[in-house]
């Protein structure tokens, strides 16, 4: 029965981090490493700390994929734009998109020298759930969601993957342009 349930499991997970997949084709970094055939990794709930992923078990899938090379022409913007914003990050230990995309997210903004206290990192189930309830009322359909916050209202998000690259979508979100994330035509 075990057996059973651990091939249902892992074949759910490899389907998606979301409820369906889109095609990424220009926005993946080719850096990016997956581990989640390699071993079974606990599954974190809730708030954590950015030490909590990058460390083991989680650092290999981290640190392969911290890798990744922003464009730094926007990094400056970027920096003046993020001033006196959140972030506020919805991930999944277990989902690929996430175990890519926020190593990445940390990179530019450890580029950036973003105050880490205005970030928020918070873990959840296959089922985009916390115990605590910290995605309720927020619609977090796919992980990872990333969301810009000023003055405690949500400027925009990033949802499971970017459009363009993290630091242009974070730049086009955090300076007010018109952004729509990769599942905005769905979700209206």
């Amino acid at each position: 029965m075990k057996k059973i349930l651990l091939i249902l499991l892992v074949s759910t997970l490899m389907i998606a981090c979301g409820n369906e997949k889109k095609e990424n084709e220009e926005t993946q970094n080719e850096e990016t490493v997956t581990y989640e055939e390699e071993e079974e990794l606990p599954i974190l709930l809730g708030k954590q700390e950015i030490t909590t992923i990058k460390s083991a078990p989680y650092s290999k899938w981290f640190m392969e994929n911290y890798k990744y090379s922003p464009n730094q022409k926007k990094l400056g913007p970027l920096k003046t734009a993020l001033e006196g914003k959140k972030l506020t990050i919805f991930m999944g230990t277990w989902c690929e998109d996430s175990q890519m995309q926020v190593p990445a997210l940390l990179n530019v903004l450890d580029a950036i020298k973003y105050d880490s206290s205005n970030i928020t990192l918070i873990t959840m189930s296959e089922d985009k759930d916390t115990p605590e309830g910290l995605e309720d009322g927020l619609n977090i359909l796919y992980v990872p969601t990333i969301i810009v916050y000023e003055n405690e209202l949500e400027m925009g998000r990033i949802v499971e993957y970017p459009v363009e690259s993290l630091e242009a979508d974070l730049l086009a979100i955090a300076t007010g342009e018109e952004y729509k994330h990769s599942y905005a035509d769905e979700q209206e």
